[in-house]
């Protein structure tokens, strides 16, 4: 009997472990989405960013409702970062296209 106390300290323990480093690698992924969509230069390319995020995160959102909320303030700052660089070639994109039409129209 004493020899099964170790064990189940053990296994109550893994979980939790287990848990932390699924909150560890869910913040490092979307880290590297946001790294990837301010890398970009045009709105193809953070449109495949954001797609592929969308695709990870519906795959991952039973970890996501087991996050700390440590974990969600960097997750939350990384979305908002990746947000802004979207934004920013999205309105550059919007504003080449008017002066190109009123280049192209007087």
């Amino acid at each position: 009997m004493k020899v099964l106390r170790p064990l189940a300290l053990g296994l109550f323990f893994v979980p939790t472990l287990a848990c932390d480093n699924a909150g560890a690698e869910y913040v490092k992924k979307m880290e590297e989405f946001s790294e990837k969509a301010c890398a970009c230069k045009d709105t193809d390319c953070a449109t495949k960013v954001t797609t592929e995020q969308a695709d990870w995160l519906s795959k991952n959102a039973e970890t996501a409702a087991k996050l700390k909320p440590e974990d969600a303030e960097k997750i939350t700052a990384a979305t908002t970062k990746m947000g802004e660089c979207v934004t920013k070639l999205a309105t550059g994109a919007a504003a080449d296209a008017a002066a190109a039409a009123g280049a192209g129209g007087g």
